[in-house]
């Protein structure tokens, strides 16, 4: 897609998307509007959503496209649709903050497994396929450990291993 990855920040999710903002929106509403009907059905909502820097988990993300119509949204319905549900992405600091809450030591390193349980378990818990997921893009060694200031750096950049949605 191109400007795949173009993460579109709002300040005000009320204001106007900028000319820049908009453009993008159109071009990579047009690459994925295949049939050429000027609309996207609600799974292609959803894949334009997160190519904006959006990261809602698959159940959120469920939750947020039922009220779309099967019959798909134009680009002004997605720009509203986008702009409803906006949230400030989060930053690669806070990542890492959260990170060092756990970080006894601080050592910069991460145990898989103790990520995983802490994901899967601790308040408002992940499912076991969205912590796998995000641990893709982590460089796991053979003791199962991972540093975690390169892990928040790649997830800030946006997914290099995670499949495109299908």
């Amino acid at each position: 897609m191109a400007g795949a990855g173009f993460e579109i920040k709002l300040d005000d999710p009320e204001a106007d998307l900028t000319q820049d903002q908009y453009e993008k929106v159109v071009d990579n509403f047009k690459l994925l509007d295949q049939s050429k009907t000027g609309r996207l059905n609600p799974q292609q909502v959803g894949i334009l959503f997160r190519a904006f820097g959006q990261n809602p988990t698959d159940e959120e993300l469920a939750e947020m496209l039922r009220p779309v119509p099967q019959v798909g949204l134009d680009v002004e319905g997605f720009i509203r649709f986008f702009k409803g549900n906006y949230r400030t992405p989060t930053t690669e600091d806070t990542l890492l903050k959260a990170f060092q809450v756990f970080d006894l030591e601080d050592t910069g390193i991460m145990s898989r497994e103790k990520f995983k349980e802490m994901l899967t378990s601790l308040g408002d818990p992940m499912q076991e396929h969205e912590v796998d997921a995000i641990l893709r893009e982590a460089e796991v060694d053979e003791k199962g450990l991972f540093d975690y200031k390169a892990l928040a750096k790649r997830l800030c950049e946006g997914p290099k291993r995670i499949p495109d949605m299908p």
